[in-house]
């Protein structure tokens, strides 16, 4: 595999004694800068910490919000591993936000060469909606979905305007069912190679991606180190709510105990 990432914007961070790598991907319409506080927490724990503007998202090359194919993200992801695996080679974890939270979870089933990854709010199986399939999907096909990170679903603190001109204002349709119902079916059927440690991480009052998508995705895999936190106040976005200082320490907990 080629080692070209020169299309992806990246943030490297990178601490003087590092103890391991964390790369972080993030949630849909968003980019590396909406975690900056994570980054800055990771890093002052002595983690290597790799954040990138997934293809087509913040600074990164690509059709703004849009995917022909879901493997095309988790490929980018693998070329990412790789690099850094090359650059600094120590353990690897993966964070996965939401839409980050599937990327990497299929990067897990298709890959499986990572030493352990942190899923937060992602959806773990095929959401239904009729603009996302047959026939219906051919009309919306070519269609806009906005994006309002102004939402009170989103978290209880406003979000950071200064990262508004990276976010995305829509997405196309088809990078959706590409997101929300094939990866989801191809996750499905590869739950048996799912053996990779992992934090699952949800919130009870998350009105965006039920709790309900952790318990099945725990229910589900086969890996025999896996473990769900759920959380009791905090809305969609764990990084950047309430609970966050809770969230980085349960965070830091897992990734000490995996590296020794």
């Amino acid at each position: 595999m080629l080692l070209d990432i020169s299309y992806l914007n990246i943030i490297w961070s990178i601490p003087k004694q590092a103890k391991a790598n964390v790369i972080i991907t993030h949630g849909l319409g968003e980019s590396s800068y909406d975690y900056l506080f994570l980054i800055d927490f990771l890093v002052k724990n002595n983690f290597n910490v790799i954040s990138y503007d997934v293809r087509g998202h913040g600074k990164s090359l690509g059709k703004r919000g849009d995917i022909k194919n879901f493997n095309i993200f988790s490929d980018d992801l693998a070329k990412l591993v790789q690099y850094v695996r090359k650059m600094y080679p120590m353990k690897i974890f993966l964070i996965g936000h939401s839409m980050g939270g599937i990327i990497v979870n299929n990067y897990i089933v298709k890959y499986n060469n990572i030493d352990g990854a942190i899923i937060s709010s992602a959806p773990s199986r095929e959401i239904s909606n009729c603009l996302l399939n047959y026939p219906f999907y051919v009309f919306s096909f070519w269609q806009r979905k906005k994006l309002n990170f102004k939402s009170s679903k989103i978290s209880h603190i406003p979000l950071d305007t200064d990262y508004q001109p990276y976010r995305l204002e829509s997405v196309s349709y088809r990078l959706l069912r590409n997101l929300l119902v094939l990866s989801m079916r191809y996750l499905k059927k590869n739950f048996s190679s799912y053996v990779t440690s992992v934090l699952l991480l949800y919130s009870i009052k998350d009105q965006i991606i039920s709790y309900k998508n952790g318990i099945y995705l725990l229910d589900s895999i086969q890996s025999n180190d896996k473990q769900l936190k759920l959380y009791q106040e905090t809305y969609h976005n764990l990084f950047h709510d309430i609970e966050k200082f809770q969230i980085c320490n349960d965070i830091l907990v897992w990734l000490n105990k995996r590296i020794l």
